[in-house]
């Protein structure tokens, strides 16, 4: 089984053979060195209504979107 890690610049994908929150490597895409947040994460922020959201949302990068909707308490991190 592997998971899927999505970089948080360009949005490209890796898989890795664990399952984490996010990992922190260079993309071989955008060359960028960052977080790459786990697909589940990324998919969270798609559900999130428009309304709640920063109007730089779009421009901002996923980590930092992710981290901007834990602080506003849009979404919330459980641990199973």
């Amino acid at each position: 089984m592997t998971e899927t890690y999505v970089c948080a610049h360009c949005e490209s994908t890796v898989t890795r053979p664990f399952e984490i929150r996010s990992i922190i490597r260079t993309c071989g895409e955008c060359e960028e060195n960052g977080r790459f947040l786990h697909e589940s994460l990324v998919e969270s922020l798609s559900a999130l209504p428009d309304e709640e959201l920063p109007d730089e949302w779009e421009a901002m990068p996923l980590d930092e979107r992710f981290k901007t909707a834990l602080q506003r308490g849009l979404i919330r991190i459980t641990r199973s």
